[in-house]
């Protein structure tokens, strides 16, 4: 950011926030591609170019967006401690919170497993992208702790953790983003989490048996 750029920062105050703010209103509204810049700023009451000040683009923008998604489900997560209970029970944790993720914030789950693309965190400053990395990671790594367990205990055998744990976020992941994208004539949401239920438990016992 310039001198100038500074000079005029300093005297509005930090208007990130708020940028945030209409911005995410109007991409839960909206979704990304009926989303602009120009919107938000005109929202905002601002101009393009204070956007551009706090944002380097609209991908940043709207990625900012999803990193809040991002950490309400890395905190679900991380509150859980999987050393503390059996594997079934670490695995019905997870999926808990992962199931309650989606049911209270399907804004939130859109933009992060729906309509965020390699293309637009190739586009973003890399700390941000590295930051949002992070947490993917952080998610992730408290299914490989399950998994872990249950290969410690030579439930499964044969697969590495980190294999189960895609396995797994990949399953619940596209059954729910399938009920979401014009599916919801055939699953209703109590359908849909049937349906998880039994995939994931016929995933785990698929597992015990190609140990």
């Amino acid at each position: 950011m310039n001198r100038a750029n500074q000079q005029e920062e300093s005297g509005r105050g930090n208007r990130g926030p708020e940028l945030l703010q209409v911005a995410r209103k109007l991409f839960f509204e909206q979704g990304y591609h009926g989303t602009t810049v120009e919107q938000v700023a005109r929202a905002a009451g601002f101009s393009k170019r204070t956007v551009y000040l706090y944002f380097k683009n609209k991908d940043e923008l709207f990625l900012s967006v999803g990193e809040e998604g991002l950490e309400i489900l890395r905190r679900e997560l991380e509150a859980l401690n999987p050393s503390k209970m059996t594997v079934e029970e670490g695995i019905r944790a997870v999926l808990d919170v992962y199931l309650e993720f989606a049911r209270e914030h399907p804004q939130y789950f859109r933009i992060i497993f729906q309509e965020a693309t390699a293309e637009m965190i190739r586009k973003i400053p890399i700390d941000f992208r590295r930051r949002l990395e992070e947490h993917e990671r952080a998610c992730l790594a408290v299914v490989v702790a399950v998994a872990e367990k249950a290969i410690e205990e030579g439930i499964v055998v044969g697969i590495e953790p980190w294999e189960i744990a895609a396995a797994f976020w990949g399953t619940v992941t596209g059954i729910v983003l399938l009920s979401m994208g014009g599916s919801q004539t055939v699953f209703s949401r109590s359908t849909r989490e049937e349906l998880v239920e039994k995939a994931v438990w016929i995933l785990y016992k698929g597992m015990q048996k190609a140990g």
